[in-house]
């Protein structure tokens, strides 16, 4: 067996694992103390780094889902906000600071929102969650409702390759909706989680800034488990708390003209699009 080969199953190895998980349960979902237990998932999702990482590689990763709330957390990092755009009003400060009780962890305040999001299908953090999805959508995502299908209809065949069939919504999506308990099964303790949409684009824009030149700790926010922020009434306020992981390695922020250092004690919510991948979007 030659170097390269003895590689390629060293990445997959993960990959062969999950799937073989997966295939040992019948149907597709999970049918019975469900939703399963959580347990954080450990595994390489990528060649570049586990679910932690938010590596995206392809516009079909992005898995399009519908629910009552989830947290935007992509522009979410230095404790200042950042500076008034021409044509809209001031923006909130959205700090990520480092957790002084776990220098793992993240807590950043992000925008509470509802409706259309999409999945990180690379991101998912909650194993069963993971591997349901997987089974259903293939690796990619490309098998299940997805970004491309969702926001691009009439150039998803251009994109693709092929004109897709009607795609079934992934799995993973049932586990942002909250239950009885206004418990999200995505993680223990969630109200909500987080996910990536384009709720913002008219104040932020579609720009990033590329900070891949040296490797620095960021936070991989999708699929993170959130809070609603309120006032001191109990009232919601339209933001979240998320306890986002803390992850070494490149990355991109989602503003345009940012700098790469989120000031101390601070880092970036933010996502890995390695360079070769085309995506053209990542998200946190």
């Amino acid at each position: 067996m030659n170097a390269g080969v003895r590689r390629l199953l060293r990445l997959c190895a993960p990959i062969l694992l999950l799937c073989g998980l997966a295939s040992a349960q019948d149907p597709a979902t999970c049918t019975q103390d469900c939703p399963a237990p959580y347990v954080p998932n450990a595994f390489w999702t990528t060649q570049y780094g586990p679910a932690a990482a938010n590596v995206v590689l392809s516009p079909t990763n992005f898995l399009a889902c519908s629910s009552a709330s989830y947290a935007l957390c992509y522009y979410s990092g230095p404790d200042a906000p950042p500076k008034k755009k021409r044509g809209i009003g001031a923006l909130p400060a959205l700090p990520c600071n480092v957790s002084e009780s776990d220098p793992g962890i993240a807590d950043c305040r992000c925008y509470a929102e509802s409706g259309t999001s999409y999945v990180d299908i690379h991101s998912i953090r909650n194993t069963e969650a993971y591997i349901e999805t997987i089974r259903v959508c293939g690796l990619d995502g490309a098998k299940c409702r997805n970004l491309v299908t969702d926001e691009l209809p009439g150039k998803a065949a251009e994109v693709l390759g092929v004109t897709p069939p009607a795609l079934p919504t992934a799995p993973v999506c049932s586990y942002l909706q909250a239950d009885a308990d206004g418990k999200a099964p995505m993680a223990p303790d969630a109200e909500l989680v987080s996910t990536f949409s384009f709720a913002r684009v008219k104040s932020y824009g579609i720009q990033q800034t590329d900070c891949t030149a040296t490797a620095a700790p960021y936070a991989g926010c999708m699929t993170a488990s959130c809070t609603f922020e309120r006032d001191a009434k109990g009232k919601p306020t339209g933001f979240a708390t998320c306890r986002c992981p803390i992850y070494s390695g490149p990355f991109q922020v989602g503003q345009a003209g940012a700098s790469c250092d989120a000031g101390s004690g601070n880092v970036w919510s933010a996502a890995y699009a390695p360079p070769s991948s085309g995506s053209g979007t990542s998200g946190n």
